[in-house]
């Protein structure tokens, strides 16, 4: 082999070596960009949270339902999967389950949106005998929604058990307010008593 043929080798073996550092480094790229887009739509989607939730200052058990999300959430459709009786009274109208939000589409939840559902007073709800069929302690929400192209499907397990002997909340501000009012009644009552 003449020196020619031996820098034309070498030629070969660099550019191969740099055609496959260059695929290389275009597969790492492509990796970054992609977890970009991930965490770019993760910052930006809405997320639709089920959860059990207590009133302040009252025992008065709530479901609700919330975009915690930054966008809207499309399309979004609840389905509870047991009948769920407010304050385990079987009325009509009284079936979460079956009301518009669990059971008609809802074109859009704007970010920060609450919907709250009244389960019932937390005597009521754990009260001995309560029939589960009535008012069960636990069962799914699933919420179907999309955004940007993309479908979300999530399984919320609902669970007020633990609720149970829990304390109440209660805000200092709500509580102060209260007193002020009493203080105010009491004054109103001793002026126009005098």
């Amino acid at each position: 082999m003449s020196s020619t043929d031996w820098l034309t080798l070498a030629l070969v073996v660099i550019t191969a070596f740099y055609a496959w550092v260059t695929s290389r480094i275009q597969r790492a790229n492509e990796r970054v960009v992609e977890a970009m887009q991930q965490q770019t739509e993760a910052q930006l989607r809405p997320y639709v949270v089920v959860a059990p939730t207590v009133r302040a200052g009252t025992t008065l058990v709530c479901l609700e339902v919330q975009n915690t999300g930054k966008s809207p959430a499309l399309g979004l459709r609840l389905h509870m999967d047991r009948d769920f009786y407010s304050h385990a009274k079987k009325r009509e109208g009284e079936n979460i389950a079956k009301l518009p939000a669990f059971t008609d589409l809802i074109e859009s939840l704007s970010p920060g949106t609450r919907l709250i559902f009244i389960l019932g007073v937390g005597g009521t709800i754990f009260a001995p005998g309560i029939d589960e069929a009535l008012c069960p302690k636990v069962f799914r929400v699933r919420a179907e929604y999309s955004f940007s192209g993309r479908t979300y499907s999530e399984d919320n397990i609902i669970d007020v058990r633990p609720i149970l002997h829990s304390s109440v909340a209660h805000d200092p501000v709500a509580t102060e307010l209260e007193r002020l009012r009493k203080s105010l009644e009491g004054l109103l009552k001793h002026r126009n008593a005098g």
